[in-house]
């Protein structure tokens, strides 16, 4: 099925294991809790919160023909995420990953079992570059190699959104930020792009400055409690947190930024820097409330009532 407009999410998909503490958390310890099985992976996390935001989303990314391989594209199904363009790689395990949170919702420890990306090469690309190009935006996350993203950077004629994943990942991007309409590191990935450490908003502030002569129009950095530091065409903003009922972060920055992709799909460039953030912080409000990583309370609806809360303030 294709629709005449839509977004495209280049990234991983994984089957996560999730082990949620009780209300106490012992390190190097057995702790009581629950553990959830959930699907997972940054790009299947913003692809599903992009369709519950009703944008046409296709997914693409590759899987195993394995038993996880079976519940990650019948939940991509029930969520409505497009696989058409995605593949499944015969003879390979499907993406997992692993991690626990302590009873404060923060993760503690995570192991991901992610070669299967491997599989994403710029052949596998070169196949449905015109597809791609075909889209509103391409968003990228880093768990396509650093090669991959490199043949993207060169060939994708739309804006490209891009999330660095981790510090392990970020580097991917560091040859392409002048190709890069829109960046949403975290303080962390920040840093190593930089060389700028980030201790408080005024360093914040020369991170994403630094960004933006390097090319990237937009930078949106995560700074966990401290808010969400936007930062693009000559304007800098710090827009707070919601406080919420935290059950578990994971999943949160993804939410974020498919909420970003949202509001440039929806309202093109017409929408404030700042009310961007606003609208990135009341989905990421929603996310954190559950156990999930993408929270079945999210909704256009909800969001903007939500972020209500920045015009009362």
């Amino acid at each position: 099925m294709e629709t005449k407009k839509y977004i495209v999410v280049i990234g991983g998909m994984n089957l996560d294991l999730a082990g949620l503490s009780g209300d106490v958390y012992r390190p190097r310890d057995s702790n009581i809790g629950e553990i959830e099985m959930t699907v997972g992976g940054v790009g299947q996390n913003i692809a599903q919160n992009l369709t519950r935001l009703n944008v046409p989303t296709y997914l693409i990314t590759v899987y195993g023909n394995d038993h996880f391989g079976n519940i990650l594209t019948q939940e991509c199904g029930k969520n409505s995420i497009y696989l058409d363009y995605s593949e499944c790689i015969i003879g390979k395990k499907s993406s997992t990953y692993l991690y626990v949170a302590d009873n404060k919702g923060d993760m503690v420890a995570a192991v991901n079992d992610m070669s299967i990306t491997e599989n994403m090469t710029p052949k596998f690309l070169q196949e449905r570059i015109d597809f791609i190009n075909g889209a509103t935006l391409c968003v990228i996350d880093g768990n396509v190699s650093a090669k991959s993203i490199r043949w993207l950077a060169d060939h994708c004629t739309v804006p490209i959104f891009a999330d660095p994943v981790s510090t392990a990942k970020a580097s991917r991007f560091q040859d392409i930020l002048e190709k890069i309409d829109t960046f949403k590191p975290n303080e962390l990935e920040a840093e190593l792009l930089t060389g700028i450490k980030i201790t408080d908003e005024e360093t914040a502030n020369r991170a994403a400055g630094l960004l933006n002569r390097m090319g990237v129009k937009n930078v949106f950095i995560s700074l966990g409690a401290k808010g969400i530091l936007c930062s693009g065409n000559g304007e800098t903003i710090l827009v707070p947190i919601i406080p919420s009922n935290i059950t578990s972060v994971n999943g949160a920055g993804d939410c974020s930024m498919a909420t970003i992709v949202w509001a440039r799909f929806f309202y093109k460039e017409s929408v404030s820097l700042r009310r961007v953030g606003e609208l990135a912080q009341a989905a990421a409000s929603l996310t954190v409330e559950v156990a999930e990583s993408v929270s079945t309370k999210l909704s256009v609806e909800a969001v903007l009532k939500r972020s209500n809360i920045f015009k009362n303030q």
